[in-house]
């Protein structure tokens, strides 16, 4: 295959990614909007009843530097993993985007959560984890799973109207480029908490 061809292919994907992206702004942004609201309910949460976590010296607590980190990564894999199995389940019919929702939604308060947790617990090295490593990949890792739900959800509309060979391929380039993004975020994670040889409260 050619540069010109796959500079082609790449630009038909992209143009195929937007124009979806926009026809679908309104459920983004109500999406986005819950996500968001989760978020700001797990940092609540964890800032009124943090006392009673401190007392539970395991809870939920990765300690890198004492191993398991390729048993984690794992575990984040299988985990990302079956959230976009379950919204790839979601996206056949609009009568499940409550239940996608629901479970972007929930790990959007984990996030909240977690990362107010390891900051309380963890004061400056927590802070550090926080903003270098388990903020940004796991707020990545949330945009992708919101998008991939999004072009799932309409191209399932388009090829339930449609049919065509087009966007059935369209939708295994979808499905791949997510599992493919999603495996490259635990890996980016896992060397970022290996280089921090951090304590780390993991979103699973």
């Amino acid at each position: 295959m050619t540069y010109k061809n796959k500079n082609r292919q790449l630009k038909e994907l992209t143009g195929f990614d937007q124009e979806i992206i926009k026809d679908s702004k309104i459920k983004l942004i109500f999406i986005t909007v819950i996500l968001f609201i989760s978020f700001l309910t797990g940092i609540i949460i964890a800032a009124k009843t943090h006392s009673s976590y401190e007392h539970f010296e395991n809870f939920g607590i990765v300690d890198i530097r004492t191993g398991g980190l390729t048993t984690t990564f794992f575990t984040r894999l299988l985990s990302m993993l079956l959230m976009t199995l379950i919204l790839f389940g979601c996206s056949f019919t609009i009568y499940t985007l409550p239940i996608a929702v629901i479970f972007l939604a929930y790990r959007s308060y984990l996030l909240g959560l977690n990362i107010s947790l390891m900051i309380v617990i963890y004061g400056l090295p927590g802070v550090i984890v926080t903003l270098m490593v388990a903020l940004p990949c796991q707020l990545l890792a949330l945009a992708v799973l919101t998008l991939f739900y999004i072009l799932m959800f309409k191209t399932n509309k388009d090829f339930k109207s449609f049919g065509g060979c087009k966007i059935k391929n369209q939708k295994m380039k979808v499905i791949l480029t997510a599992i493919l993004v999603m495996l490259t975020i635990c890996v980016l994670e896992s060397i970022l908490l290996t280089l921090f040889s951090a304590k780390v409260i993991l979103v699973i």
